[in-house]
């Protein structure tokens, strides 16, 4: 594989220094292809894969186990990393800013959550996820089979047996999963914030796939939400910083690129 350059980003904030190094690579048609394969896989390991490999050539030479969780597997991609790197110096930025208008405001409440999400944030890796299509059977569709990107890893945990709340709640909860609860049958197990909005959650699914859903009377929506699933409870935006419109969005697209078995909702 041809190594065109190496790239290293630093972003500063709050006098925290985020780095990251990133190869840009071109690979040639007749270049074949390194991934890695782990979890619950029977035969777990880094392969050389032809040129033109795609996620089912990995999965049937990983030999995807059947107490393997394809719906909560996850594909780590070098290209992602940079961009996820800007994505939580953004958000810890704008965390900051948000603390210094809670302080203005006199915003006990605030200051305390944005501090609690700082701290969480911070714990969390940038992974270098992407959704992709991991159930092997799926594979099958020549539409659900993308090509192996030289470096790919993918992992495959077990399956779970909760769904998590966090975001603007008293603490993050870990409920026992229902397949007949709705998002807001899980938020009323899980004591909100007064900060917290009463109109929306977003629901990331154990894929890494993220909506926004309606809970209150007036907008009401229907939503699966899968075993694994995160419920992020975003923040009243009046009670936010006008500088920061997005964060919750961003906070939510973040908490998407983790996964079970390695990421911050690992097993």
């Amino acid at each position: 594989m041809k190594l065109v350059r190496l790239v290293k980003s630093s972003l500063f904030l709050a006098g925290v220094c985020i780095s990251v190094i990133s190869q840009a690579q071109v690979t040639t048609p007749n270049e074949r292809i390194l991934a890695d394969i782990e979890g619950a896989v029977l035969a777990p390991g880094s392969y050389m894969f032809a040129p033109g490999a795609r996620l089912l050539d990995a999965s049937a030479t990983g030999k995807v186990s059947t107490q393997a969780w394809p719906l909560g597997a996850a594909l780590l991609r070098q290209s992602a990393m940079e961009p996820q790197v800007r994505l939580k110096a953004g958000i810890l930025f704008d965390l900051q800013v948000n603390r210094v208008h809670a302080l203005a405001e006199d915003n006990v409440d605030l200051q305390a959550l944005i501090d609690r999400l700082k701290i969480t944030i911070e714990s969390m890796p940038v992974t270098g996820r992407v959704v992709a299509q991991l159930n092997p059977l799926q594979q099958l569709l020549p539409a659900n089979n993308d090509p192996l990107v030289n470096g790919d890893r993918i992992r495959y945990p077990r399956r779970p047996d909760h769904v998590t709340v966090t975001g603007a709640v008293e603490r993050d909860c870990k409920l026992n999963f229902s397949p007949t609860f709705q998002p807001a049958d899980y938020l009323r197990l899980c004591n909100r914030l007064t900060l917290a909005d009463p109109s929306y959650v977003y629901v990331i699914q154990p894929d890494g796939k993220l909506m926004l859903n309606g809970i209150a009377h007036w907008n009401a929506e229907q939503a699966n939400v899968a075993v694994g699933a995160v419920l992020y409870v975003p923040v009243k935006p009046g009670r936010l910083s006008a500088e920061t419109p997005d964060i919750n969005r961003e906070l939510a697209e973040f908490l998407a690129t983790q996964y079970q078995l390695g990421g911050r909702f690992g097993e």
